[in-house]
């Protein structure tokens, strides 16, 4: 059985606290053969940022179905997920929200180390950082 501790830190960690950006994620996925509606988010974090806070970059797992394009009269095949990793490059000024996912952790690593070029890098981006 769960505390409330655990079921509390669950949903802290599961929580995105911006539609907005849990938006762009789920339809970068969708656009990407997944299903972005019901992908599970985790671990949503701010890792980078630059003053006064237009430019912004945020870290996330997400565990999605894979979304297999299959002719109407075959039946679905079982269900195959992914664990990706990915990062959010938010501009506010211009509007802007890029997000990308990756198979392995080495290249989310890869890309926030050209993103965060110029940035302050934020306790979130422990991991990141080498």
């Amino acid at each position: 059985m769960t505390s409330w501790w655990q079921r509390l830190q669950s949903k802290w960690d599961e929580w995105c606290g911006d539609r907005e950006m849990e938006q762009s994620i789920r339809r970068h996925l969708r656009q990407n053969g997944y299903f972005g509606a019901t992908a599970k988010l985790s671990g949503v974090r701010l890792v980078a940022v630059q003053r006064p806070g237009w430019q912004q970059l945020f870290r996330f797992d997400v565990r999605a179905r894979v979304d297999f394009q299959t002719p109407d009269d075959e039946p679905d095949p079982d269900p195959v997920y992914h664990e990706l990793y990915g990062l959010v490059h938010e501009d506010i000024r211009h509007n802007r929200s890029q997000v990308r996912v990756f198979d392995t952790p080495e290249q989310r690593v890869e890309l926030f180390r050209d993103w965060s070029e110029g940035l302050i890098c934020l306790r979130g981006a422990k991991g990141l950082l080498s």
